[in-house]
């Protein structure tokens, strides 16, 4: 990464790894909503997350490609096709690391580190650019009890000027249907943007897990509505 001191990647992959920090038995996803999520995909398997968003003027497809490498470290690909306002192709490629770092201890949350990556040159004509974009977070996760947990993400991206938070809790209805609401933010000396988001995910088999979300800005004029619904499957 850009601006990133070769210790701070040697402490971050230098934690024990261990089957307790992956991903079990049924699929766990970072979508729908803005925040990642602790979990890790198990060693040698693939994970693939897809999904439409809907704004205004605005049609995308994302997807995220998630392989675990080791039992508590996975490598991850995101890419954003679509259209935004009168542009239409590929969104710069973003490749995107995720280690675990501590599991949950009482109050202490499971904690996760989680790096992207993005050269804005990799991406098709009407999005291209000659920046280097990265971004660093720590995501959190609290369990209350077997229906709710509470999940939350500290980060810094465009050189370390956003500190990007999001907050967020979801409850188990049932074995297969799960629902959430989340704030998430970006805050800068330039701006400060406020959004929240709700979704619904419902569980069809082990593997596979369809999804739906909404969200809007708060405090504010501007009108940022989105709608989202998705797809994702585990290839265990």
């Amino acid at each position: 990464m850009k601006k990133i001191k070769k210790h701070i990647l040697h402490i971050v992959f230098c934690f024990p790894l261990g089957e307790a920090f992956s991903q079990t038995n049924p699929i766990n996803t970072d979508r729908p909503d803005q925040g990642d999520g602790v979990f890790t995909i198990p060693k040698n398997s693939w994970q693939l997350e897809n999904g439409l968003i809907f704004a205004k003027q605005t049609i995308t497809n994302n997807l995220l490609l998630r392989y675990g490498i080791t039992q508590s470290t996975e490598l991850r690909l995101v890419t954003d096709a679509g259209k935004e306002m009168q542009s239409t192709g590929l969104k710069p490629i973003v490749f995107s690391v995720k280690q675990r770092l501590i599991q949950q201890k009482k109050i202490i949350p499971a904690i996760s580190f989680v790096g992207y990556i993005s050269n804005e040159k990799w991406a098709s004509k009407n999005f291209r650019g000659n920046d280097i974009q990265y971004e660093l977070k720590l995501a959190m996760e609290n369990e209350i009890s077997d229906k709710f947990s509470l999940g939350y993400n500290v980060g810094a991206s465009n050189e370390f000027k956003n500190l990007n938070i999001t907050a967020g809790i979801s409850y188990a209805a049932s074995n297969k249907i799960s629902t959430y609401v989340e704030y998430f933010s970006s805050l800068s000396k330039a701006a400060n943007e406020h959004n929240a988001n709700i979704g619904v995910l419902y569980l069809l088999k082990p593997q596979l897990q369809l999804d739906i979300s909404v969200g809007n800005s708060l405090f504010s004029k501007a009108n940022r509505f989105y709608a989202t619904t998705g797809v994702s499957y585990w290839f265990k």
